[in-house]
């Protein structure tokens, strides 16, 4: 009866440390797939960053040659109007007249 009592201890002692090295291998497992998964996230926003900062650049470039553009537009239009000198002096006296 003791020699089975000693064998049940037994092995309830080899399914302990079974049980004991099955969770240290689950938390191994899990810390190098948390680790893994870190690294990917860091990869990927790396990544878009890099991709956002393309397209930051290609839309201020964009932008700058609208403006560029538009200005021109603008300059031309100016530049084509008649100068009124007559209704400049008038707005001139009138703000002069009012002003004091």
């Amino acid at each position: 009866m003791s020699d089975m009592l000693e064998r049940l201890l037994g092995v309830e002692k080899d399914a302990a440390e079974l049980v004991d090295a099955a969770e240290a291998e689950a938390v191994r497992r899990k810390a190098q797939a948390r680790a893994e998964a870190q690294v990917r996230a860091a990869e990927r926003m790396k990544k878009a960053g890099g991709e956002n900062e393309q397209a930051l650049a290609a839309e201020m470039e964009r932008i700058a040659e609208e403006r560029k553009r538009k200005n021109a537009e603008y300059r031309q239009e100016l530049s084509s109007r008649p100068i009124d000198r007559a209704a400049f002096a008038r707005a001139v006296r009138r703000f002069l007249g009012e002003g004091s």
